[in-house]
């Protein structure tokens, strides 16, 4: 698991160590074109030991319920974050839903990689278009088709190499890696 304990710890030496965590998270959620808020509530889900409701991150973030709510379903189609329900505080009679961030390695390995696989195949795919409307095309340009050929190759490589990452776990991967790296 990676939540961190932070029972012995006061207020202001728990702010200065979630902050770089809580800052990267923000940082990463705008890289990919996500709010701040994403990054925000991510950071946050990331350093509990437990699943939050919309209240308590609404009270730990400052924003409303709606915006909650509507980063976290993001995060969970994705498959970072999960919904349960549970008990709220003190009312254990009374019942709502409490997020989590999923800290399964081996699932966010695949999320990271689905992500990645995403791309390198979009581009794959405008570049092979590109190829096939310069065919039609008489158009003498070895420059030109010599880098088209080149990126192909490069985004064909991504690809194959990105499926086969996802085929073994991280733990498979580092030993047959490192297997490789001491033959050299």
């Amino acid at each position: 698991m990676r939540c961190l304990s932070w029972l012995a710890l006061n207020e202001e030496e728990k702010v200065g160590l979630k902050k770089p965590i809580i800052d990267a998270c923000i940082k990463s959620a705008q890289k990919n074109g996500w709010s701040d808020a994403m990054g925000l509530l991510r950071g946050m889900l990331f350093l509990e030991g437990e699943p939050l409701s919309l209240d308590e991150l609404a009270e730990r973030t400052g924003y409303s319920k709606t915006t909650i709510r509507t980063n976290l379903s993001y995060l969970e189609k994705m498959g970072m974050a999960r919904r349960a329900v549970g008990p709220t505080g003190k009312n254990h009679h009374s019942k709502q839903h409490r997020y989590s961030l999923v800290n399964d390695s081996e699932s966010m390995k695949q999320i990271i990689l689905s992500a990645a696989r995403e791309e390198a195949n979009a581009i794959l795919q405008a570049l092979l278009q590109v190829k096939g409307n310069l065919d039609g095309i008489d158009l003498k340009d070895p420059a030109l088709e010599e880098g088209l050929a080149k990126e192909i190759q490069f985004y064909e490589e991504m690809s194959k190499t990105l499926n086969l990452i996802s085929r073994f776990t991280s733990k498979e991967l580092i030993e047959v890696l490192e297997r490789e790296v001491r033959k050299i």
